[in-house]
This record gives structure tokens, C-alpha cells and sequence, in this order.
């Protein structure tokens, strides 16, 4: 499996969550209908730096260097900022920030200003659960948010809107070099792999689907969205090229999936998805997948393979790293359903 992209506060974060169009064009602060003692606002483009800055420093303090590096990525990669909200203070002043970034798949991303102190985790709390009722009102079902495993603040603060923690997860990556190819696949006799087709898609959702079945990575995702939207969402991940997605079948039953997306600008690829039915498993038909496709990326241009995966799928874990693959980073997943709302009952 590889788990959503995240944007990293430190100096040299570039990554975030690919994200869709945006749904509104606010020209400024909007207060939400009703009471608000909490002075929660719509930023508009006129602060949008002063709220991102509330975002992005790990301090309180400001850091307008970190937040116009933010917003160019943004602006670059067509990031909407329409879900961005922040608390005003009596002096005027943005003292917190969340980012509720909608994307296919009716999911959305979260990022919120880190709590410095306990009692700033309530509002920050408030704020996050505000900016969900904002993604509801676009149908989005899924809300999720990446935090690095020491943020225990800010954890608190989404745990108090009502969030989960779903897994921690390992990102890994390995050099796509032509010098160090990896081994050939080797399938047994009564396999083969095709490459998908949008004819195809019935039969991928219904690989998909299987290979939910007992999986160890982010089990508590199952069930929370439909097939179809989980699809839409790996689609849009990047730079989508059916000729890097691969199903596989045993005999002419399918039976494991393996999806991959580029990302051209960053010379990376992303191991999007890779899962096999249950009948499929126990017969390394997974490594041999995994090599099907750091072939398929021989001849490419991007230099590098990307993915993420629970912590606790430790037979995946050692797959990959007996690949070539290096542990970059750890984040601790959060979710948040919102099927259960009157948008989305």
C-alpha cells in the first residue's frame, strides 16, 4: 500500500497530498453563520500568508519564509486554499490556522497549526472540527491528516474533533539507477500479468476489493469509502498512466493489483497500491509483482520509487526493504469518518 504524500514544515519540505480543484473563492476573512465566540474565519487572499504562517511554525512565532515557500507550492501545484480557516484573537491577530484540503476520492487532507502549550489544544480542536464541517458540506467522506510521531499536542487536538489514529506509517524509497536493476520477475506458470484498461475497471475494483479482505495495512480503513471512490482517488495521485497499472491473474481468475504513479517534476515514482486476493497469497506472487514493476521503470526518467506502508504489516515491510527500499520517515496517521453526517448519511 502507499499511504496519501504529506507536506513537511522543515525547511526543505516540498511534498503534499495531491488535491483537487477548489469548490470556492473567498476575497476575504468570512466569519462562520451563527455564534462564534472562538472568532473562527474564512481566510481570504488578503492574510492568506499570516494564516499560513500560523500553520507552518513549529514555535508560534512567525516564519514568513516557511509560508511563502508553502504557497508557491501551492500556486504551483494547483492547491486550492478556499478550506483555509483561522481563529482571530481580540487583538486582531490570526493565532491559529487549519488547511482542509477536498481531493477525488471524496477524501480531504488536514494540516493545523501545532498546539504549543495544553490549553491552546481546545481551540485548535475547534477549529479543526469547524473546517470539517466545511469539507461535509462538499461530500467529502473521508478527513485525514499526517503528523509527524512526536506532535502529541496537535494529536491531542485532532483526537478532540473527533479523529482516530489509523496506523504509523513508514515512508520508504529506493534509486531507480540503471546500475543497480533489480532481479527479474519469475511467475510461475499459471500467472500473468496485463496491463489495465479503462474496460478493465470492474475487474480491478473487484481485485481491489479482495485484496481488503484480512489486509494488515490501515485495516480500519475498510469499509469507510466505496471501491469506486478509493479508484478515483489513486487516479488522481500524481500523474496517472494505465501502462503503469498492472493487474495480475492466476489462471483467468484476477487475483493482485499493482498500481503505480509518476511524478514527473520530482523525477519519483509512487507505488500507489499493491495487494493480492487472499487466495493469492503465501506464494510470493507479491515480490514478483513488485519486480514487474521496478522493470516497468527501467527506462523511465524519474530516479526514484516512493511508498508508504503500516508499521504493522510487517510481512510488507520486509518485502520491500529485501527490495532495496530505505525507510525516510515515519507519520503517524489520523482519519476521521464522515459518512455519518446529515451530508452524508
Amino acid at each position: 500500500m502507499a499511504g496519501p504524500l504529506f507536506y513537511d514544515r522543515r525547511p526543505k519540505g516540498q511534498r503534499l497530498c495531491p488535491m483537487s480543484i477548489s469548490h470556492a473563492n473567498p476575497d476575504q476573512l468570512h466569519p462562520p453563520e451563527g455564534d462564534n465566540p472562538d472568532h473562527i474565519m474564512q481566510v481570504g487572499p488578503e492574510r492568506r500568508s499570516e494564516a499560513i504562517e500560523r500553520l507552518v511554525s513549529t514555535t508560534g512565532g512567525n516564519d514568513k519564509a516557511a509560508a511563502e515557500r508553502f504557497l508557491h507550492y501551492a500556486g504551483t501545484n494547483s492547491v486550492p486554499l478556499d478550506g483555509l480557516w483561522a481563529c482571530q484573537g481580540p487583538d486582531g491577530r490570526l493565532q491559529f490556522s487549519v488547511l482542509a484540503v477536498p481531493s477525488p476520492g471524496r477524501t480531504a487532507m488536514f494540516f493545523a497549526s501545532h498546539p504549543r502549550t495544553g490549553p491552546e489544544v481546545s481551540p485548535v480542536s475547534r477549529l479543526i472540527e469547524h473546517a470539517c464541517e466545511f469539507v461535509d458540506e462538499q461530500d467529502v467522506q473521508l478527513a485525514q491528516a499526517l503528523l509527524e510521531p512526536g506532535e502529541q499536542l496537535e494529536r491531542q487536538a485532532f483526537i478532540g474533533a473527533g479523529f482516530t489514529e489509523l496506523a504509523i506509517l513508514s515512508y520508504l524509497e529506493r534509486p531507480l539507477s540503471r546500475t543497480n536493476p533489480s532481479s527479474p520477475p519469475q511467475w510461475p506458470s499459471d500467472t500473468r500479468v496485463a496491463a489495465y484498461r479503462q474496460d478493465l475497471r470492474e475487474v480491478l475494483i473487484g481485485v481491489l476489493d479482495a485484496s481488503y479482505e484480512h489486509t494488515l495495512d490501515c485495516p480500519g480503513l475498510y469499509g469507510l469509502r466505496k471501491t469506486d471512490d478509493i479508484l478515483a482517488g489513486h487516479q488522481a495521485t500524481g500523474e496517472f498512466d494505465p501502462a503503469l497499472w498492472t493487474l495480475m491473474y492466476i489462471g483467468d481468475r484476477p487475483a493482485g493489483a499493482m498500481l503505480l504513479n509518476a511524478f514527473p517534476a520530482h523525477r519519483t515514482v509512487e507505488l500507489v497500491y499493491l495487494g493480492l486476493a487472499p487466495f493469492a497469497r503465501g506464494r510470493g506472487l507479491g515480490r514478483q509483482l513488485l519486480r514487474h514493476g521496478l522493470a516497468q521503470l527501467k527506462k523511465r526518467r524519474e530516479r526514484t520509487l516512493t511508498l508508504a506502508v503500516d508499521d504493522r504489516n510487517t510481512p510488507a515491510l520486509a518485502l520491500y526493504e529485501s527490495e532495496g527500499l530505505r525507510p525516510i520517515v515515519k507519520r503517524v496517521a489520523l482519519i476521521r469518518s464522515l459518512r455519518t453526517s446529515a451530508g452524508n448519511s
